[in-house]
């Protein structure tokens, strides 16, 4: 069995930086980061789903990559509508797929493949695969010897706030389109939203999870913060193309 640790909407600053909603995010995500180094140190993957930043610069992204030091080469990242894509190539550089039009990745663990896609448009919040993604993300899939997850920040789905949905994935019908025509991708797992939620496209269940920092309240029109605690997600892989996962809450 593989374990894969997801984290998402970190939304850093640097030191003694603004807060967000009234949150510390710095103060969060270390708690965070601590809690997993105590009970996930031995993860096999741990990936962080976008929003890494709070429109920052580079050095953020040089303090976060050594805060999860730690998990060494086990550390994947995708970005966000907040982050920036030439810092988060430069910094991350070593784990990212080498294409200077996306910071995504491709990986293999146990017979699954793991992939993780750039939807970020620079100045927007909605997102979309940047690049030649679409053409790249099909072959990625034809050429999978076993099951595929997909790891992006914007969900290909509605999640039922009618403020968030506006700003989603711009190419849902596409998305969904290449799902059904591949049984092998399992699953599909988001952040963007900050809060759990669950739905299915043809075959694969799609997943949100949890802020490590601010919550939106689900089922919302406008928005509004929820005050439901931090989380993360556990994902279990097993050599049979099934798999297991559960999100974990931090309680204050």
């Amino acid at each position: 069995m593989t374990q894969i640790v997801q984290i998402t909407d970190l939304h850093l600053v640097k030191s003694e930086g603004p807060l967000l909603l009234e949150q510390d995010t710095r103060s969060a995500f270390l708690k965070m980061r601590d809690y997993l180094l105590e009970h996930h140190a031995d993860c096999d993957r741990l990936i962080v789903t976008g929003d890494l930043v709070h429109d920052e610069e580079e050095s953020v992204y040089r303090e976060l990559l050594l805060e999860l030091a730690s998990w060494g080469d086990r550390l994947r990242v995708i970005p966000g509508n907040h982050d920036t894509r030439l810092p988060m190539q430069s910094v991350f550089g070593s784990m990212l797929r080498d294409d200077p039009e996306s910071a995504s990745f491709i990986d293999e663990v146990d017979g699954w493949t793991l992939i993780g896609l750039d939807t970020l448009i620079e100045g927007a919040v909605e997102g979309d695969l940047a690049g030649s993604q679409w053409v790249w993300l099909r072959e990625a899939v034809e050429n999978a010897p076993g099951p595929v997850a997909i790891f992006m920040h914007h969900p290909p789905v509605f999640v039922g706030s009618q403020w968030v949905d506006q700003l989603s994935l711009v190419s849902l019908g596409v998305f969904s389109n290449l799902v059904e025509d591949f049984d092998q991708i399992k699953m599909v797992v988001c952040g963007h939203v900050h809060q759990e939620f669950y739905t299915q496209i043809f075959h694969a269940d799609v997943f949100t999870t949890p802020s490590t920092c601010v919550q939106f309240k689900p089922n919302s029109a406008d928005f509004a913060v929820d005050n439901a605690a931090p989380g993360f997600r556990i994902i279990d892989l097993n050599l049979d193309g099934t798999f297991q996962t559960t999100v974990h809450r931090l309680i204050n």
